[in-house]
């Protein structure tokens, strides 16, 4: 049985349901505190215990119209697109956007059908492979089953040499979880390296209350690299179902010599082994086949450095229930992000 979800005795109970962060109780509350509704739909068993649930947030569009996008959470059930469509025209959403935590390898196992350019699924709901995504399409998952001697065994060569320069040189990582001045030195680093990559972030009051609530839950932890005294790179880190989450981080232009980074992320990856997690996903990759000009080739160089497994994600795949209004959304949203990113 699907139903609504409303009230918020439900949230120790949800977060038990899904199986990312971004699926959580927590995200959804700030989607709400940023502008977003959310819709939560529960997954009930015959004896009306919660198994599953997935979270929607729904952002406006001109004329009354909106989109609906489902981040990073199971592929759902038959049932539960059924119950979509009628919520998405409740909702008058132009489409849905599906980014599930679900793995191409995985695709035959749920019979997404992906070398269609279009088909139908449940209940005749057209599905779309998407022009755009608002996730990156691969990432890298380090397995922490092993040994920290084997797990510096598996990166490249030139990562562990960087781990051990930067310790060499005096580089001292630091949890500023449980002081108030952590989350402000890691928001000004983050600040200054989306300036410089000219990337789109989030601003300071959207990240502070992010922060607060995962924090609060026990799900967040900030690390910071010291040189000298002085920081120079952080990292905010989640933690959710025995995985690890790089979900943001900052570095200084200064010092960079003394690849304080590679300290910092071997850090996080000793955390995450000591809250008992299995593996930690690096958030974000290019294909393996990227090109070496590609402005984000040094990050993923940068990841690939570890050892982690490359994985690729699902095709994004976007329900469509208003066609038209769809075709207009396909070709201004491209030129929005160009805007915003000439902008940032």
């Amino acid at each position: 049985m699907i139903s609504k979800i409303t009230d918020r005795k439900y949230r120790d109970e949800w977060n038990r349901a899904v199986n990312h962060p971004l699926q959580t109780w927590e995200w959804g509350e700030v989607k709400e505190k940023f502008g977003n509704r959310v819709i939560h739909l529960g997954e009930f068993d015959g004896q009306k215990r919660l198994v599953r649930g997935y979270l929607f947030t729904v952002h406006p569009l001109p004329f009354g119209l909106t989109a609906m996008n489902y981040a990073r959470g199971y592929w759902p059930s038959d049932e539960a697109f059924g119950f979509l469509k009628r919520v998405m025209a409740e909702e008058k959403a132009v489409f849905l956007k599906l980014e599930p935590d679900v793995f191409k390898e995985e695709a035959g196992i749920l019979k997404v059908p992906l070398l269609k350019k279009r088909w139908k699924g449940a209940d005749d709901i057209p599905f779309v492979l998407s022009g755009s995504r608002l996730f990156a399409g691969h990432t890298f998952i380090l397995d922490l089953d092993f040994s920290e001697g084997e797990l510096l065994a598996r990166m490249k060569s030139k990562t562990r040499y960087n781990i051990r320069l930067s310790a060499k040189k005096g580089v001292e990582v630091r949890d500023e979880t449980g002081n108030n001045e952590g989350f402000g030195t890691f928001f000004r680093l983050y600040r200054e390296t989306i300036r410089r990559q000219k990337y789109l972030g989030h601003n300071e009051a959207y990240h502070r209350y992010v922060w607060d609530i995962f924090k609060e839950q026990g799900m967040a932890r900030i690390l910071v690299a010291y040189y000298q005294n002085e920081p120079v790179a952080a990292y905010q880190l989640f933690f959710f179902k025995n995985r690890a989450y790089y979900l943001y981080g900052g570095s200084s232009m200064k010092h960079k010599e003394v690849m304080a980074s590679n300290l910092l992320m071997w850090e996080a990856i000793r955390l995450a082994k000591r809250q008992k997690c299995h593996s930690f996903d690096m958030w974000g990759a290019l294909p393996k086949d990227y090109k070496p000009d590609d402005p984000w080739a040094g990050f993923h160089r940068f990841k690939e450095g570890y050892g982690g497994l490359h994985r690729t994600y699902l095709p994004t795949i976007d329900i469509v229930d208003r066609p038209v209004e769809y075709g207009v959304f396909s070709v201004a949203w491209p030129v929005r992000v160009k805007i915003l990113e000439l902008l940032s």
